[in-house]
């Protein structure tokens, strides 16, 4: 299954996403742990589109949503200040100072985060998370 969402680039936009995320984690039969886990690492990765990239600026973002039966994979598109999470150093624990920690989250999350710098005119990042098999 596959599902597309155009959103604007703002924090108000992130509440009826996450539920609709929660939704398809739950018809894909996502544990709820991991769900819950991965509602974190997309919101996390929204968030910095909208901080970062858009520094405040309207702007669009795209969020492209694939379950299979072993992973999920979650593909953000966004064409603001380009941005290569992938080169962010792991932070140091404990914090001094809130904040700094999203990439860590999403990285710590997810079992692969790959920036695409295909796009001249814009951002790709690829979260892929399997399906832990018992």
């Amino acid at each position: 299954m596959e599902k597309r969402f155009e959103l604007t680039a703002s924090s108000e936009v992130l509440s009826p996403f996450r539920k609709e995320l929660r939704h398809i984690l739950n018809q894909a039969g996502w544990e709820k742990k991991s769900a819950e886990e991965i509602l974190l690492a997309v919101d996390e990765a929204l968030t910095n589109i909208i901080r970062h990239a858009y520094q405040g600026k309207s702007g669009k973002m795209a969020v492209t949503v694939g379950t299979s039966d072993d992973k999920i994979e979650i593909v953000l598109e966004d064409w603001g200040k380009k941005f290569d999470p992938t080169q962010v150093p792991s932070p140091e624990l404990p914090r001094h100072k809130p904040g700094g920690l999203g990439v860590h989250f999403i990285r710590t999350i997810m079992d692969q985060m790959i920036y695409d710098d295909q796009d001249p005119e814009g951002n790709r990042l690829r979260l892929i998370k399997h399906r832990t098999k018992i």
